[in-house]
């Protein structure tokens, strides 16, 4: 008997329609699976074998034979595991299933017949939001993913024997309607493990610069002495993130759920409040920007809506920071490979700090640096100029005063620092509503000169300021654009010389 059966692989984080199509006739015993699967695919049949025989059930003794239509794509993972199992039930005649077609099935097995979680759930939620016909049915460890994408029934199961007791008994009887964000409280606080800028001495300079960068999602460089407190001000950052709308928390979920380990047996939960991503500098470029055998998103893709934080820049091979650039700019990242070419979502805030030489000390006033003027200059040179241009916010940090610490004043928080970030992020949303944009820093050249108001003496200085800095067409735009966040800030509908003149000290390495 023949069956076909309904389900879903992933390229890239994108859900691709597959069918299973199982056919099971009388003749010399087999089982025979075609269709490119991976090696993960290949080895289903001895999970699913041994979860049917827990269910007291028996699909042995046939001719069987399996494909995995389009036969031209690449099966990966181990979500075919529930859909095989269904196929082999139904064309066995183990089972009965009413209005089939309907039913979209993924899932792991376990040889004891437990289902496991699968990544990539709310892709193929999002996929059917539109079929309102099709019943998505998921282990329960995947539930709250499907729950997201509003209008789509779905059906969770903990075991193999669960899943067909509800098939058998009526699909549509067991379904569940998602409710989307109306019923689940997905905005959370920040969490207590994030510093705060209170307890941050001093750096009063630092912390406006940070402040500006969170309010227009813009690009910064701190650079300083060893023990200055770069990476501290950087993990502040995230407490004065805005909260993420429900689009983004969307985007950037499915993102980590496409990306999730295949170990992780741990509930997967939407990721709620902004990324902040820290990878080590021994990361290779397929980790950084996505990419290998599975086609995983990498750390840029996982830090979409968030900050993407790079310490020790100068230390990352020169090569793996080259790969950024495209998305600094553009957005999103695109894996060109023999299947096809894969895009992810990358619209995220590149931080990054670094010692001014290898000895680190050639700011300091206290410590003499040790190093040779070529040393110092061969280790800036490991950051190309094409990179610090795109770097909107570039700024030295001092070492504080050892005077400083006895002092008992305490610093503004970050929970104040916050409500002024916001309510330059609500101007901004006001002022892109229509467009594409978001933020101050994605602006485009023509919209940015718009959105300016420049007077003809203010858009003079800017001209001149540009020339004799030496910017690029690209560091002029981006001057503007951290002016115009500046300008958020203070509640102002034009820039003005005093807002341009604060964003030329943040170019102070530039290329």
């Amino acid at each position: 008997m023949f069956r076909r059966i309904r389900s879903y692989c992933l390229f890239g984080i994108k859900a691709v329609p597959v069918s299973v199509e199982v056919d099971a006739s009388q003749g010399l015993p087999g089982f025979t699976l075609v269709g490119l699967p991976d090696n993960a695919v290949r080895e289903s049949r001895e999970r699913v074998i041994s979860a049917i025989r827990s269910i007291d059930k028996v699909v042995t003794g046939f001719r069987t034979t399996v494909n995995l239509s389009p036969a031209d794509l690449r099966k990966e993972g181990s979500a075919l595991d529930l859909p095989l199992a269904i196929g082999l039930l139904v064309a066995t005649g183990e089972m009965e299933v009413p209005e089939l077609e309907h039913l979209v099935i993924v899932g792991e097995l376990s040889l004891d017949g437990l289902l496991k979680p699968v990544r990539g759930v709310l892709s193929i939620a999002m996929s059917l939001a539109d079929k309102k016909n099709d019943i998505l049915v998921i282990p329960r460890a995947n539930e709250q993913e499907a729950s997201l994408v509003e209008g789509i029934r779905y059906i969770c199961a903990d075991s193999l024997k669960e899943c067909v007791d509800a098939i058998e008994a009526g699909a549509k009887a067991h379904a569940k309607w998602a409710t989307g964000f109306k019923q689940q409280r997905l905005h959370s606080s920040l969490t207590a493990d994030i510093p705060d800028f209170r307890n941050v001495i001093g750096m009063e300079g630092v912390k406006r610069a940070l402040e500006i960068a969170a309010a227009g999602a813009h690009n910064f460089l701190l650079v300083g002495s060893p023990g200055a407190g770069k990476t501290l001000c950087a993990k502040c950052l995230p407490g004065i993130l805005p909260e993420m709308t429900e689009t983004e928390i969307l985007e950037t979920t499915r993102i980590h759920s496409c990306a999730r380990a295949a170990a992780d047996s741990e509930e997967f939960r939407p990721i709620t409040t902004r990324p902040f991503r820290t990878p080590h500098h021994s990361a290779s470029m397929v980790s950084l920007v996505g990419g290998g055998t599975r086609l995983k998103p990498g750390e840029a893709s996982l830090a979409h809506n968030g900050v993407l934080f790079l310490d020790e820049l100068p230390e990352f091979n020169r090569n793996v920071l080259e790969a950024l650039r495209e998305p600094m700019e553009e957005g999103h990242i695109s894996i060109s490979r023999a299947s096809g070419t894969i895009t992810w979502p990358a619209r995220f805030m590149m931080g990054a700090a670094m010692n001014p030489c290898p000895c680190g000390y050639a700011m300091d006033n206290k410590r003499a640096c040790t190093c040779l003027p070529e040393a110092r200059k061969r280790y800036q040179e490991k950051i190309s100029g094409p990179l610090l241009d795109r770097i909107d916010i570039q700024v030295s940090v001092p070492p504080v005063d050892a005077s400083q610490f006895a002092s008992n004043t305490k610093a503004e928080s970050s929970s104040e620092i916050r409500r002024r970030v916001c309510a330059a992020r609500d101007i901004q949303r006001k002022r892109f509503a229509g467009t594409s944009f978001k933020t101050n820093a994605e602006m485009s050249s023509d919209f940015a000169k718009k959105s300016c108001r420049l007077s003809p003496e203010t858009e003079k200085f800017s001209i001149n300021a540009a020339d004799r800095m030496g910017l690029s067409a690209r560091g002029y735009y981006r001057l503007l654009k951290v002016g115009r966040t500046i300008a958020d800030l203070r509640k102002s509908d034009t820039v003005e010389v005093l807002d341009l003149s604060e964003a030329l000290r943040y170019r102070a390495f530039r290329s």
